[in-house]
């Protein structure tokens, strides 16, 4: 019997055999694209050749499940007994050998370390996705109910073809809709309308307000709007209706890779043009708002938007404080070959690609650090003009001349931005630096969520709110300026 061809679109937390697309395209693109799927701090990955992709040795052959929803009850079981080659083996014979069991256990590892100890199937609902049975298992972990949607070919017995996180966004309880008043509005650049929130406190006069900054995301992924949505998770929602919440009003925006995606080409995406010069407008844009105390407008970065807002303090010059979340203090190339080894690493077992892509990434940093690059060649996912312009600024340097009262917040669990090579490194620099605060968070990870055990990018689509503790934070800080 033919089989049925399965698309989809996987995103940080789906298993579909499949890791992504390739790079290092030595051929400039005139424009960049991004793809429908949202992520919140993107990875980039790639697809090894088959060559380099290993079949697991003595995958167990299950007994025939009789529908969809035992089909993924199955894999749930074994997963949660940690028998990752068993619940391989249940997938479709052509996709086992474009997977591993390594896979699988990132996919489990995400779901415990944010939902603690796994309890039981709560409940199931089967649906039809792309032609295929697909069901939704409502899984009950100490910390919370979470779902899982697991696809299957009901023509080659119900094998399964994908899994996938598959939660829905849930307003953390801390918001208080009550308390504030939101409107889309947009941020108006001189080629570009981004789409944006506005939410201000009611019945306030003269409050702060934060401008939050995206972090990177890959030409090629385009997912950070300007909630930063990655499947259940809405961290910037979460961050705006949560200082609103506390008196602050807060301007998010579409990031012009998702907004505008082909505003700019692959040599003009530069740190500036996808980072500082649309950050600058949405302040302008806050200062603006009436009840908005414009001397007391702050920009709060994450991650590589962590790392621009020292310079982009610098352009404005009157910026009332900047808070860099998980900015990275070192060269940004360096922090890339840190993940992949810690996703090749993490686990029992071996994710054979993964492993693949860190050895490949390994040789190819080089081509980095010596500059062999133009500005419209895809190095690692990101166009030469990144990584030329990101080398050249210097943000330790900039964070030193400006006087821009300045908090620095780390998640303890963080992968991509260390704690101790770059939150350390921020400490250690800045120690003499006048109105600087620095604060590590136990058991959040780069998105500023609580998770436990060994942080895992499965995790940043499952519902799960920004830490209560980090919000008011925020908001303490800011009110104080």
């Amino acid at each position: 019997m033919r089989r049925r061809k399965f698309l989809y679109v996987a995103g940080t937390a789906a298993l579909a055999g499949c890791l992504g697309g390739d790079d290092d395209s030595e051929t400039p693109t005139a424009t960049i694209t991004p793809t429908a799927t949202a992520t919140a701090t993107p990875t980039p990955a790639e697809t090894p050749t088959p060559e380099e992709t290993q079949t697991p040795e003595e995958t167990p052959t299950p007994e025939e499940p009789e529908d969809v929803v035992e089909a993924g009850k199955q894999v749930v079981d074994d997963m949660n007994a940690g028998a990752f080659p068993q619940a391989l083996g249940r997938f479709r014979s052509d996709l086992q050998r474009r997977l591993s069991a390594g896979q699988l256990e990132h996919i489990w590892l995400g779901y415990t370390a944010v939902g603690g100890q796994f309890q039981g199937v709560v409940e199931s609902e089967e649906t039809v996705q792309g032609g295929f049975d697909a069901v939704d298992l409502t899984l009950g972990f100490e910390r919370g109910d979470h779902v899982l949607r697991v696809i299957v070919d009901s023509a080659e017995g119900n094998a399964v073809i994908s899994i996938l996180v598959n939660d829905t966004y849930e307003r953390p309880d801390y918001v208080d809709t009550a308390a504030f008043s939101a409107r889309d509005t947009q941020v108006e650049t001189e080629d570009c309308l981004l789409d944006a929130t506005l939410t201000v406190p009611d019945d306030e006069e003269s409050v702060p307000g934060v401008v939050l900054v995206h972090g990177s995301d890959p030409p090629a992924v385009g997912g950070a709007d300007k909630d930063l949505t990655a499947g259940g998770s809405k961290i910037f929602k979460d961050m705006a209706e949560g200082l609103a919440s506390q008196g602050v009003a807060v301007l998010r925006y579409d990031r012009r890779s998702h907004g505008c995606p082909n505003s700019l080409s692959a040599s003009e995406w530069t740190l500036d043009a996808i980072t500082v010069d649309d950050p600058l407008v949405a302040v302008d844009q806050l200062r603006g708002v009436d009840g908005v105390d414009s001397d007391r407008v702050v920009v709060a970065g994450h991650s590589l938007g962590g790392l621009a807002a020292p310079r982009i303090a610098k352009r404005d010059g009157n910026l009332g404080g900047i808070a860099m979340l998980a900015g990275p203090a070192r060269d940004f190339y360096e922090i890339f070959l840190e993940q992949f080894k810690h996703l090749a690493t993490l686990g029992e077992y071996e994710w054979e690609q993964m492993a693949t892509i860190y050895e490949r990434w390994q040789s190819r940093i080089d081509r980095i650090r010596n500059g062999d690059y133009n500005d419209g060649d895809i190095v690692l996912d990101y166009p030469g003009a990144l990584w030329r312009t990101v080398d050249e600024y210097d943000q330790i340097g900039t964070a030193k001349e400006i006087e821009t009262p300045t908090f620095v917040l780390q998640g303890e669990r963080d992968y991509q931005v260390s704690p101790e090579k770059d939150f350390g490194r921020w400490q250690e620099e800045l120690a003499e630096r006048q109105n600087t605060t620095f604060k590590l968070y136990d058991g959040l990870g780069h998105t500023f969520q609580y998770g436990e055990g060994p942080s895992t990018r499965s995790e940043y689509a499952l519902s799960n709110p920004v830490s209560e503790t980090v919000i008011e934070d925020l908001a303490s800080w800011t009110a104080s300026l």
